[in-house]
This record gives C-alpha cells, structure tokens and sequence, in this order.
C-alpha cells in the first residue's frame, strides 16, 4: 500500500494507544478523527469499542448503535488482527508506506487474496454488534443486549466471534431467568466443530462448562496462571455460580478476576460492573494486583 489513507492511519494509531492501555488518547485521536468524518461507521466502532474499555458504556452505546444504524450501507469487511497492527504501525514509523497493508478486506479483496486471510481474526459488522452488546450488558441491560449479541453471531465468519456471542447471549438469559431460551443457545454451540487456536482466550471453555462438559473445578485449573484467561474465564465461572445460587463462590471467583489486574478485559469489567451495581456484592472491596 503506497499511500495509507488518513482515517486508516487514525485507526491504527487509536489501536495501538488501546494495546499499550491508553485508551483515552485511542477516544481522543478516533474524537479528532470523526471531526472531519462524522458518521464514519469504522471510526465510530473502534471509538465505542475504546470507550467500553475507559468505562465510558453510555456513549459506546451511542457510538456503536449509530454504527449499527449505518452497516446497511457499508460492506462487510475483514479487519486486521492484532499483532499484523503492530507490524504495519513500525512500517509506517519507520517511512516504509509501500509495507503497509490493507488494514480492511472487502469481500472481493478477500476472494482474491484468501491467503490473506489469516491475518484478519474479526469482520467490521460483527465488531459492530459484538461491542454494543458489552457495552449494553455492561450497563446492566441485559434485556437489550441480547438482538444485539444474536446479530454479532449472525454476522460472525470467526469461530471466537461465534462463541464469544452466544456467550454473552447464554449469560444474559440466565440472569433473565430464561433458562429454556439459554438452552436454545447451547444447543447453536454443540453443533460447531470446534478448533483450537493460540489466540482464543477461553470463550469455547466457557460453554463447555455451561454444557456440563467440564467441571468448574476443571475449568479453574485450565487458566494455568494465565492472567487474561483467568478473567475471561474466571466472570463465566463467577456467573455461573452466581446463578446457581452460590453467591459465596461466585465472590471468591470474581475477586480473583479483580487481582489479576487485566482492567482492559471486558471480563474485569464485567466483575467492576457486578461488584458496583448488584447488592449481593455490596461491600466487596475491589482487589486489585499489586
């Protein structure tokens, strides 16, 4: 890529003040962007997804329904997995544009490339949809999240994406007192053919448990010290028990999430937000990592 058009570059620049933890300069860069290109539904789903992690959930809200609002006339597109954004921010630090590549694969880029593939992990509809269901479950509104996580499944092209969904959906139902409906979401889940990769962060583990697959205990002992995925697994775990009447557990579990210190994590969020806002954990002091 010769020339790496300007909102790309916003786009990368937002990404890496996000993995360094600096999200309120990712808002702030993705606010100057959106300046010169309001309604612009790629700036505003990287905006809202930075907004969730600065614990700003009513105006990811706000950002990502009007995304959501707008994906009727946008193509779907691949977006650049992680580390392959680090890669190209060092080409373009380093004066080298031509390494850049595309950080967004339409349809028709990607069917004639699709050994390209395997460096775009997420699609800019399912982002979309995915992200306002968090922000939405995270205010407590678990009624709303869920058309938003069942499109964020409908739209998915990733197995993480998939799972990740009907995730959330399966959580959001049992807080409901759904149970019939969250059944209905495992039974979605039994029937994909399950892969394993080095990436995923233990969404497919979650559902096992939910499934009765593996055991709690089991799932605890597969987080092997890994920090991230001891709070992704650890709020699933935490809920779990907490809607199996086990409010006892489901504190230890989510204070342990707390003390990895992943604040980043949708999962920590989760476990801030439930500690905040529901009175079965009212004076839960929020442990953190030292």
């Amino acid at each position: 890529m010769a020339s790496v058009p300007l909102t790309d570059r916003y786009i990368m620049a937002a990404r890496l003040k996000g993995y360094l933890n600096k999200h309120a300069d990712a808002v702030a860069l993705l606010t100057e962007a959106l300046e010169a290109e309001p309604g612009n539904v790629r700036l505003l789903r990287f905006r809202g997804h930075r907004r969730i992690s600065t614990g700003d959930y009513t105006g990811a809200v706000a950002d990502l329904t009007v995304a959501a609002e707008g994906l009727a006339d946008v193509e779907d597109e691949y977006e650049m997995y992680q580390p392959e954004v680090e890669k190209d921010v060092v080409s373009l630090v380093l004066g080298r544009p031509e390494n850049v590549r595309p950080q967004h694969l339409g349809e028709r880029q990607a069917a004639e490339n699709p050994a390209e593939l395997g460096r775009y992990n997420t699609t800019l509809h399912t982002s979309v949809w995915y992200h306002l269901g968090v922000a939405q479950y995270l205010l407590g509104d678990f009624e709303a999240c869920l058309p938003s996580f069942r499109e964020a499944e409908r739209s998915s092209r990733h197995q993480e994406g998939t799972v990740a969904s009907q995730d959330w959906q399966y959580m959001a139902l049992r807080r409901l007192g759904r149970p019939v409906e969250a059944e209905e979401v495992l039974d979605r889940f039994r029937h994909i053919d399950l892969v394993d990769e080095d990436h995923y962060v233990g969404y497919e583990s979650r559902m096992r448990l939910y499934t009765g697959e593996l055991t709690a205990d089991q799932l605890w002992q597969m987080v092997a010290g890994d920090d991230l995925r001891t709070a992704t697994q650890g709020y699933g775990l935490g809920n779990w028990y907490y809607y199996h009447g086990d409010i006892e557990k489901a504190r230890e579990t989510f204070d342990a999430v707390l003390r990895t210190g992943v604040a980043h994590a949708f999962a920590y969020l989760a476990v801030q937000a439930e500690f905040s806002r529901n009175p079965d954990f009212a004076g839960v002091p929020a442990s953190v990592k030292e």
